[in-house]
């Protein structure tokens, strides 16, 4: 994973745990340096790449997507030092405003998991397989 960190032009993290998209994008342009994004859900690639081009509209469509299927909780970002590799990289290129934007995007993404997890706790817009015996 740091190794993908260090080398891809972008990153494309998908959690399981949550519909929301981190989209971490270390190309440059002379008016535009790195960015980090939230995005929604997308229902295609397509839908995807037009996602990227709203956000990132000064730059080329990526050729390919690099995504990364991150199995664990998104705190593990942190825990596992891969936000630690990706806030160097984007403080290599000055990256300034792409780093406050990486901390407030964390902080979403952890937010909407907690709630999530929240949600399937208390049963909210969950239906359970077994349904409790009546004593």
């Amino acid at each position: 994973m740091l190794a993908a960190v260090a080398e891809r032009d972008h990153l494309l993290f998908r959690f399981s745990t949550i519909p929301l998209r981190l989209f971490v994008d270390f190309r440059t342009a002379p008016e535009d340096g790195p960015a980090v994004h939230v995005l929604p859900p997308a229902a295609s690639v397509k839908e995807r790449m037009a996602s990227i081009r709203t956000v990132r509209p000064g730059m080329p469509k990526p050729k390919r997507i690099n995504i990364v299927a991150w199995p664990l909780r998104v705190g593990a970002l942190d825990r596992l030092g891969v936000l630690t590799a990706i806030r160097e990289r984007l403080g290599d290129l000055d990256g300034f405003e792409a780093l406050a934007a990486l901390d407030a995007a964390f902080s979403d993404l952890d937010g909407a998991e907690r709630a999530e997890m929240r949600r399937a706790i208390t049963g909210e817009g969950y239906k359970t397989l077994w349904t409790a015996p009546t004593t």
